[in-house]
């Protein structure tokens, strides 16, 4: 077996378990309804172009009533995107955080 093949089986590895952890059902984030992480995570892999797999649930946080803020790692090198979501799942928007 190669480097490169085993980097492959580890990397896909690493994203089954991150699909099968946004897709638990005991997924809660910051006081967001499951539906929401789960919403985010497929809006935010369509927007950004990525597959859902390589999206990481980071944190959420609820900044006004009825709107829930999720905190997303992006791909391999982590980057940081938010999500917000109203409060019956539907995603407001998705967008990558500026550096700083």
């Amino acid at each position: 077996m190669t480097m490169r093949s085993l980097l492959q089986i580890t990397s896909m590895a690493g994203a089954a378990l991150l699909l099968a952890a946004c897709n638990s059902t005991s997924v809660r984030v910051g006081g967001a309804p499951e539906a929401s992480v789960k919403n985010c995570v497929a809006a935010a892999a369509r927007e950004l172009r990525v597959p859902a797999g390589s999206i990481a649930v980071d944190s959420g946080s609820t900044p006004r009533d009825g709107v829930y803020a999720i905190n997303l790692k992006v791909g391999p090198q982590g980057r940081s995107a938010v999500c917000t979501t109203d409060e019956n799942s539907a995603v407001l928007g998705v967008v990558y955080k500026r550096s700083e």
